[in-house]
């Protein structure tokens, strides 16, 4: 009986070990692929980078934010879109400086995008935060569209402003969207893909989750944030109508508790193919 306490002991605490210091410092590179819809007029390859949910708080996420970018870099994307909560507590945000040099040095061929996150609203950050993106060069929208042209095509982002303390007027620039567009919305809680699914886009990239941090598939619906209840984790299949995706990515940083367990932090890398 006592060799089998110790070894409940012994794994339990080898899990703990786990979840608080070897699983969150994981950057795993998640792949995803899709064939352009044949109602656009998309030709050419794109490579999408999707990161989110950064949380950051101290120096290590400085460190971390380094390797991503890094790894992004190393991808050589068309597009890097940031999709929300770039720190948890604007009290413990020193790093304003670091933040835009690492920021400014990512690299994308034909544009950087972001949104706000819940925490980008929360504690009176969102003009720093504002400010902090555009003077890295990334393009923030809130609830605005974003379209680049190049080689006889056109591809349009839609940033939505965040859902639980932003404006949620959506369906004004919803209503705008071009059927022969290759149109991806950015949404930072991915259950805003409720009213999204309803309009003619092609994808939709949410973060927000953090894929529960301590992922429990039995209890997933407990420990998910609001908003994130009925997509939470990895690609949906939004809309046969309009062949619409989405993906909601398990983000880089932890809020609350400073654990992850079989949900390690990861960068999404996404190919659009052109059509055959």
């Amino acid at each position: 009986m006592r060799a089998k306490i110790y070894t409940i002991l012994f794994a339990f605490i080898c899990l703990t070990y786990y979840a608080l210091f070897i699983e969150p410092s994981m950057i795993l590179t998640k792949q995803n692929s899709f064939y352009n819809s044949t109602n656009t007029d998309l030709t050419t390859n794109l490579r999408i980078v999707q990161f989110s949910d950064t949380h950051l708080n101290n120096k290590n996420d400085i460190r971390k934010l380094s390797t991503i970018v890094k790894s992004i870099n190393r991808m050589k994307p068309d597009f890097v879109v940031f999709t929300g909560d770039l720190i948890s507590d604007i009290r413990k945000f020193g790093y304003e400086k670091e933040v835009i040099n690492l920021l400014k040095g990512i690299k994308a061929k034909r544009g950087k995008l972001a949104i706000y996150g819940n925490h980008d609203h929360g504690g009176y950050f969102t003009e720093q935060y504002e400010k902090v993106l555009k003077d890295s060069n990334f393009i923030l929208l809130k609830n605005e569209e974003k379209s680049f042209y190049f080689e006889n095509q056109k591809v349009s982002f839609i940033g939505l402003d965040d859902y639980m303390l932003g404006k949620r007027n959506y369906e004004n620039i919803l209503n705008r969207i071009q059927k022969n567009t290759y149109t991806i919305v950015l949404a930072h809680e991915p259950d805003i893909a409720n009213v999204t699914k309803n309009y003619p886009i092609n994808l939709q990239l949410s973060g927000h989750s953090h894929g529960g941090q301590i992922y429990l598939p039995i209890f997933k619906s407990l420990i998910m944030p609001p908003f994130a209840k009925v997509y939470n984790r990895g690609k949906y299949k939004l809309s046969e109508k309009y062949n619409s995706y989405l993906i909601v990515s398990n983000g880089i940083g932890t809020t609350k508790l400073p654990i992850r367990f079989l949900t390690p932090p990861e960068i999404i890398s996404i190919e659009i193919k052109r059509t055959h």
